[in-house]
């Protein structure tokens, strides 16, 4: 008798801790974070969604303190396998661009790509060179961007290819960044490249949906981006522009800040904040820096 009232015992309690666990699980936020890292004059974004799925877009530096190319395998590779992530399953590639590209051939080899997705610009660089010999060495699916097309990430999260649109040429190559729109709920978060005024112009005149909580600011905050008109399409309460603290390129644009200022974006830079992390339920936005957190 004083046995089978034990076994009811550690049966009760395996139950209450069966459904505690269960219920901690199901009772989780279920968050999208959208990670700016800090490397320098250069972009690298990294995207999870609720169930861990990783979408990286751009892995490039033109002024990291080592190497430029081993931003991909000594930062960014590193940050994934503390989440981790030993896998991408999007990789994105706005355009071919050193301060975009030069990581990704190292990042690559330590977290293989399901897919990777490329703006369609083919370049003789060296460093793109090595972005497609890199795609081809860990078996990716490799996809061209097209206008309108919607990526899946699960959990409702979906990233809209907004730019580049089709049959149109532009002098300078940075305006033929890919720009994603990611979408969770109610949160929309613009990630636009290099993408500079004639660009921009030509996004709001086609239409496409480019309003959003959050965006990554062109081309590092150059005074080339971030029109007024385009700040008064896209309406931000985040804007994170990515360069280094003491950018040889003097980014970002003392009017470029100004214009942030003057449409209520809070602002943040990585080079002075370090990475930038933007966390949202599909309602609210939080925003966390390494500088915070120090």
């Amino acid at each position: 008798m004083l046995r089978d009232s034990r076994v009811r015992v550690i049966g009760f309690v395996g139950l209450a801790a069966l459904v505690l666990w269960t219920s901690l699980f199901l009772t989780r936020p279920q968050n999208m974070e959208v990670t700016f890292l800090d490397v320098g004059d250069g972009l690298c974004t990294v995207v999870r969604t609720p169930a861990g799925r990783t979408l990286v877009m751009d892995c490039g530096t033109s002024s990291w303190r080592e190497n430029s190319p081993t931003i991909g395998s000594k930062l960014v590779g590193p940050y994934l396998r503390r989440l981790g992530v030993d896998s991408i399953d999007v990789a994105v590639l706005s355009h071919p661009h050193s301060d975009h590209d030069c990581g990704f051939p190292g990042l690559l080899k330590i977290a293989p790509a399901g897919l990777v997705i490329d703006c369609g610009v083919r370049s003789k660089s060296p460093e793109y060179v090595a972005f497609l010999k890199a795609v081809k060495a860990c078996h990716a699916r490799y996809r061209t961007a097209r206008r309108g097309q919607v990526i899946d990430m699960g959990d409702g999260v979906q990233a809209t290819i907004v730019d580049p649109p089709p049959g149109v040429c532009y002098a300078d190559l940075n305006d033929r960044s890919m720009v994603l729109r990611l979408t969770y709920k109610g949160v929309a978060v613009l990630l636009t490249g290099d993408a500079s005024e004639p660009a921009e112009q030509e996004m709001v005149k086609s239409g496409m949906n480019v309003h959003a909580q959050v965006l990554q600011v062109g081309h590092h905050g150059s005074r080339q981006a971030t029109s007024a008109v385009w700040l008064a399409a896209v309406r931000p309460s985040v804007a994170v522009i990515s360069c280094a603290r003491r950018s040889r390129y003097h980014f970002p644009s003392r009017v470029v800040l100004g214009r942030l200022r003057s449409c209520g974006a809070r602002t943040y830079v990585t080079g002075q904040c370090g990475a930038v992390t933007v966390t949202t339920d599909g309602r609210t936005l939080r925003v966390d820096t390494v500088r915070d957190l120090q």
